[in-house]
């Protein structure tokens, strides 16, 4: 376009041409609704050349308008402070492509004001130098506002009922990914690391291994989370099916059952919680110690001069790598062992552990009646749970009665509904636990026996992270061996005994 001619008086002087940049400003909501970069410049072009002022540069801007932290605008209020008196004009469309907020925006129009440049919108105009101006602008102003604000308050409330009604919003987390359901409503839907989340949760239960240790195991089964991210997936409770709430006002925050499928019981969840707060024993294995199949035993041996943890490497030899527990080389202890010495004698010390079949057929006939013995308690249990569960829900609709007669505020009532739930949830909880308690019985004495007889042989045939498992369920102290036969350095006799083993270490 032509840059038009500069104004020509009677008497022959040039009236001084006033010089604009233009300000087109979209935002991914605002194209939505119509208001394109191109429609914009077009409406300010003609203008400019309508009134004729001199177009000096055009400025496009895909930014938000809530605050003035924009490039293309920081761009122009640059070159208006280093170059004072070639711009006249700011000119917009209309006076929400300025500014959506009114005190930001008044502000910026006072610091132009001060650099020589007026703001005028071509739809818009106003004559600021009238003070009933300003009444104009301020509507002009806010109506985008507080269009801003009841936007977010739709939003904020729309995302609230949707996570009440059991929906995850947002970005899904490991073992999930964002679907659709029949409504076409958001809906988590397990994907293929779903096994691998779950059985992080048991592993991590089982605390055999401290939280470094799994996190490890679970990028090596291809897990792709950070260390801290691993720790957050623990601690979320959508894996057991709930739905987190914050608070909002005087609603308390607080967990709803969600809709989506759970990876995991609500029990597990609990247990998981019990081991990353410390209200159960210690981890057994250190994290620093790698899974390697020639040094199952790393991380359980100590030095038997030093009495620090016992390392292990392999070393290349004639007919390929020989694989040894050792000392850390700067202790200088030269404690030193070939891995296939200590391993073997480590199965043979299973070995004499073992429980034969007539000691566990007498702990199952023990457990048995002992449990025959407390179903009479557990059947009187379970009758009082129900019977709490019925009352609470007795309480829940009197409540609701006394709300809906205007008696009880809202917020005292989503207090009791709050208490009221979590209570039945425990309830529940509680009566499943102890409806399952036969059946998880029968099958941890069928598993365990089966365990018990051949430990051995589980041993030898179980993979690296399993045999760790093993090693750390029946010693939970650290072992030292010397001489090609084991010695405790803490509870290890104490074990042995209960498993009906001699105390004495066992030789090869």
């Amino acid at each position: 376009m032509k840059i038009p001619m500069p104004i020509v008086n009677t008497s022959g002087s040039c009236i001084k041409q006033r010089a604009a940049f233009l300000y087109p400003r979209v935002s991914t909501d605002d194209q939505a609704d119509g208001y394109s970069p191109a429609h914009q410049e077009d409406a300010l072009q003609k203008y400019c050349l309508r009134e004729n002022i001199l177009v000096r540069d055009v400025f496009h801007e895909d930014y938000s308008a809530k605050t003035f932290d924009r490039p293309e605008f920081n761009n122009i209020l640059s070159i208006i402070k280093k170059n004072r008196g070639t711009v006249d004009l700011l000119l917009i469309t209309k006076w929400d492509r300025f500014s959506r907020n009114f005190a930001e925006a008044y502000r910026m129009i006072g610091v132009l004001k001060k650099l020589g440049v007026e703001v005028q919108a071509i739809e818009q105009p106003l004559d600021m130098e009238i003070p009933e101006s300003k009444i104009m602008l301020a509507i002009y102003l806010t109506a985008p506002e507080v269009e801003n604000d009841r936007r977010a308050l739709n939003t904020l409330h729309g995302m609230r009922r949707a996570k009440k009604e059991g929906r995850y919003l947002g970005i899904a987390p490991r073992g999930y990914f964002n679907g659709r359901d029949a409504a076409n409503k958001p809906l988590l839907i397990p994907n293929k690391d779903a096994a691998t989340v779950k059985w992080c949760f048991e592993e991590m239960s089982r605390e055999l291994f401290d939280i470094q240790a799994l996190w490890r195991m679970a990028r090596q089964r291809g897990l792709k989370v950070q260390k801290s991210q691993f720790w957050s997936m623990l601690r979320n409770p959508i894996y057991c099916g709930k739905v987190f709430v914050a608070a909002y006002k005087t609603e308390p925050a607080h967990c709803v059952s969600g809709i989506h499928q759970p990876l995991i019981t609500e029990h597990l969840f609990n247990e998981v919680q019990d081991v990353l707060q410390g209200r159960r024993r210690k981890i057994r294995v250190d994290a620093n110690y790698h899974i390697t199949e020639s040094l199952p035993l790393r991380g359980f041996l100590v030095c038997s001069q030093c009495g620090q943890p016992l390392t292990g490497s392999g070393s290349k030899g004639n007919g390929g790598i020989y694989y040894y527990y050792h000392c850390a080389p700067a202790r200088k202890c030269k404690e030193r062992f070939r891995a296939t010495d200590a391993n073997e004698a480590f199965v043979k010390l299973l070995q004499g552990i073992a429980v034969n079949s007539d000691i566990l057929r007498a702990y199952a006939a023990m457990v048995y009646k002992n449990l025959e013995k407390g179903q009479v308690n557990d059947k009187a249990e379970l009758s009082a749970i129900d019977d709490s569960i019925v009352k609470i829900g007795i309480r829940l609709q009197n409540a609701r009665s006394i709300l809906l007669d205007g008696e009880l505020p809202m917020a005292e009532y989503n207090q009791i509904k709050s208490d009221l739930l979590r209570e039945q949830e425990v309830l529940a909880e509680r009566k499943n636990a102890l409806l399952q308690k036969p059946k998880i019985t029968e099958e941890f004495l069928r598993a365990g026996g089966d365990i018990l007889a051949n430990i051995a042989v589980r041993f030898n045939n179980a993979t690296s992270e399993e045999k760790k498992k093993i090693i750390g369920s029946i010693f939970p102290g650290k072992l030292i061996f010397q001489e090609k036969k084991f010695e405790p350095r803490s509870r290890m006799s104490d074990q042995v005994k209960f498993l009906g083993a001699d105390k004495k270490a066992v030789s090869l």
